[in-house]
């Protein structure tokens, strides 16, 4: 996940009114994961994406890179 990515979830969880730590109480996860993707500084677990997606109303989506909007 890169930077881009990573502000959205920031900007997502302040619309919520949390705090990286309050969220992470929340999902009873260390704050770190949180920190590092709203900073694209490391990959963290598909398993935490999805607690943090869940808790932010979002959407985890797995396609295939490059994939053509074109159906045949």
């Amino acid at each position: 996940m890169g930077i881009l990515e990573g502000h959205f979830i920031k900007e997502r969880r302040k619309a919520f009114g949390l705090t990286q730590l309050q969220l992470a109480d929340e999902l009873q996860i260390s704050h770190a994961p949180i920190y590092h993707l709203e900073n694209g500084k490391e990959s963290i677990s598909l398993k935490k994406l999805r607690q943090i997606a869940d808790r932010l109303d979002l959407e985890v989506v797995i396609r295939e890179k490059n994939a053509s909007s074109s159906t045949n």
